[in-house]
C-alpha cells in the first residue's frame, strides 16, 4: 500500500515539475510580446515626433520666407536655408519610421510630394524677390497656393498621427494585459515552487526512512546469500571433482577406442591383403580355364578387397586428424601451396591444370597438415573439371576479423548448393562409385583439420560454373603487420593473383 502511495506521488510530482516548464513558456512568450510591444510603441512615438519635427521645419522654412518678403533682411533667411538643407533627410527617416510602422507607401509618397511643391513654392517666392520683382512675389504669395500646400500637408500628418495614436492606445492595453499575465505567471511560479519544496522535504524524509529498512533487508538478504553461496560452492566443488574424474575416465575411454581403431584397423588389413593376395593368385593361375562366371567373381572378390583396404587407410587417417597432436608455428602459406603443388605435379600435367596464387600470408599452423588440406582441395578441382576444358583454379587470401580468409575457386562441374553440408561428411558421394577415384572421406579430413586448427572450412558452388572453398586460419602470432608478403590490397581487397600455370613456375 505505502509503495503503491509512493509511486502515485511520485508521478504527482514528475507532472508539477512539468508546470515550471510550461510557466516558463508561458512567461517567455508573454515577456517576448510584452518587449516586442513596447519597441513597437517606442517606434510609433518616434515616428509620430518625427512627423511633427518634420512640419516644424516646413514651418520654419516658410516663417523664414515670409520674414525676408517683409523685411529684405537677408537673416531671415537662414531658417528656410538650414530646412531646406535638412528636410529630404528628415522626410527619408519619416518615411523609413513609417515603413516600420505599418503606414501605407501612398500617404508617406503624398506627404513627400507636399513637402517638395511647398518648398518649391517658397524658392519660387524668393526667387521673384531676388529679381527685383517685390510686387510679383507679393502677388505670389496672395494666390494662397503656399498655405494650400500647408493646409494639406497638416490634414495629412495629423491623419496619419490620429491613426498612430490609436495604435498607442492599443498597444498600450496589450502590455497592461500581458504585465498582468507576467504577474499571475510568476505568482503561480512562486507557490509551486513552495509546494516543490514541502514535497521535495516529505519525500527525503520518506526516502531516508525506506533507505534504512532497504540496508537492514539488504544486511539480512547478505547473509542469508553468504550461507547460500558456501552451499553452492560446496555443491560445486564436489560436482566439479565428479566431472574432473568423468574427464578423466573419457581421457581413459578416448585413448582406448582410438588405440582399438588403430589396433583394429591394422588386424583388418592383415586378413585382407591375405584375402587379396590369394584372390590374385587364383586370377592368375585359373584365367581362362574357368568359365566367364568365375573370372567375374574373382574379379569382384579382388576389387572388393582392394576398396576395403582403401577404406581402412582412409578411416586411419581421419582417425589421426582428429587425435594427433597439432604443431602450431608460424608457416608462409605459400610454401604450403607450393609442396602441395609439387605432391600434385603428375596430375597437373596430365590435366594441364593451371594454378594462379598471389602473395600468401604467414598463419600460425602445422604445415604437414595444411599441406594435406591444399593436396586435397587442388586435386579435388582437378578431378571434377570438366571435360575438354583446362582445369583453373585460384587461390587468395586476405584478413577479416583477426584471422585469414583463404578461397580456392575452380571452374569444374560444380554441384548444387544443397549438398554444401553433405561433401563434408565421412564416406558422402555426389557421384557413383567407380565414375571418380576416391571414398568421399577426403573432405571430412580437410574440415577436422581446419577445425582442429581453431578455424571453420564451408564451401560454396553452381552447377557447370564451379566451386569455392572457403577456410579461415589464424593469424602468426608473430608479429605480421610490417610483413611485405600480405594477401590484402587496400580496403581489404584481394591483389593481382601472380600466375602459377602448370607446375613450371614452382617446381
Amino acid at each position: 500500500m505505502r509503495r503503491a502511495l509512493q509511486q502515485r506521488s511520485q508521478r504527482f510530482i514528475i507532472w508539477l515539475g512539468l508546470l515550471p516548464l510550461i510557466l516558463a513558456f508561458v512567461s517567455y512568450r508573454t515577456s517576448s510580446s510584452h518587449i516586442a510591444s513596447v519597441q513597437a510603441t517606442f517606434s510609433t512615438d518616434q515616428f509620430i515626433r518625427r512627423l511633427d519635427e518634420l512640419f516644424s521645419a516646413v514651418q520654419d522654412a516658410e516663417t523664414g520666407q515670409r520674414g525676408y518678403l517683409l523685411t529684405g533682411d537677408d537673416q531671415y533667411l537662414r531658417p528656410f536655408a538650414s530646412a531646406q538643407k535638412r528636410l529630404p533627410a528628415r522626410v527619408a527617416e519619416v518615411e523609413a519610421l513609417a515603413a516600420r510602422n505599418n503606414v501605407p507607401a501612398g500617404k508617406m509618397r503624398r506627404i513627400r510630394a507636399l513637402v517638395e511643391m511647398k518648398m518649391a513654392e517658397l524658392e519660387e517666392v524668393l526667387d521673384l524677390v531676388r529679381a527685383g520683382g517685390r510686387a510679383a512675389a507679393l502677388k505670389e504669395v496672395e494666390t494662397n497656393r503656399g498655405d494650400q500646400y500647408m493646409s494639406e500637408l497638416r490634414s495629412a500628418i495629423d491623419g496619419i498621427k490620429s491613426e498612430q495614436n490609436r495604435e498607442l492606445e492599443m498597444r498600450w492595453e496589450a502590455q497592461q494585459r500581458s504585465q498582468l499575465r507576467l504577474d499571475a505567471v510568476l505568482g503561480i511560479g512562486i507557490v509551486i515552487g513552495f509546494l516543490l519544496l514541502s514535497l521535495a522535504y516529505r519525500f527525503n524524509v520518506l526516502y531516508a526512512r525506506e533507505r534504512d529498512e532497504a540496508e537492514a533487508r539488504i544486511q539480512r538478504l547478505n547473509e542469508s546469500l553468504e550461507l547460500r553461496v558456501q552451499e553452492r560452492t560446496s555443491n560445486l566443488e564436489a560436482r566439479t571433482r565428479e566431472l574432473e574424474q568423468r574427464t578423466a575416465e573419457l581421457q581413459r575411454s578416448n585413448a582406448d577406442l582410438t588405440q582399438f581403431a588403430y589396433i583394429a584397423s591394422h588386424d583388418l588389413q592383415e586378413p585382407l591383403r591375405m584375402v587379396g593376395s590369394y584372390m590374385g593368385l587364383l586370377a592368375r593361375r585359373y584365367q581362362g580355364q574357368l568359365d566367364e562366371t568365375a573370372d567375374r567373381y574373382i574379379q569382384f572378390a579382388t576389387d572388393g578387397a582392394a576398396r576395403m583396404q582403401t577404406l581402412i587407410a582412409d578411416l586411419l587417417t581421419y582417425s589421426r586428424a582428429g587425435t594427433q597432436a597439432i604443431e602450431k608455428k608460424p608457416v608462409p602459406f605459400e610454401q604450403v601451396v607450393t609442396s602441395a603443388v609439387r605432391n600434385l605435379e603428375i596430375a597437373i600435367r596430365e590435366n594441364s591444370a593451371e594454378i594462379h596464387y598471389g602473395n600468401l600470408p604467414l598463419v600460425d599452423g602445422d604445415e604437414s597438415k595444411l599441406v594435406q588440406v591444399m593436396q586435397n582441395l587442388i586435386g579435388n578441382a582437378i578431378k571434377f573439371h570438366k571435360p575438354g576444358v583446362t582445369p583453373v583454379i585460384e587461390i587468395n587470401a586476405k584478413h577479416v576479423d583477426h584471422e585469414w580468409l583463404f578461397s580456392v575457386a575452380d571452374n569444374g562441374i560444380g554441384f548444387e548448393p544443397r549438398y554444401c553440408d553433405r561433401i563434408f561428411q565421412v564416406f558422402q558421394r555426389l557421384h557413383s562409385v567407380g565414375r571418380y577415384p576416391g571414398n568421399g572421406i577426403g573432405l571430412a579430413i580437410c574440415r577436422r583439420i581446419i577445425e582442429h586448427h581453431g578455424g571453420k572450412l564451408w564451401a560454396d558452388s553452381e552447377p557447370e560454373v564451379g566451386s569455392t572453398f572457403f577456410f579461415t586460419l589464424p593469424i602468426a602470432t608473430e608479429d605480421t603487420s610490417n610483413q611485405s608478403h600480405l594477401s590484402m590490397g587496400e580496403g581489404g581487397e584481394y591483389p593481382e593473383p601472380a600466375s602459377h600455370v602448370g607446375i613450371s613456375a614452382t617446381i
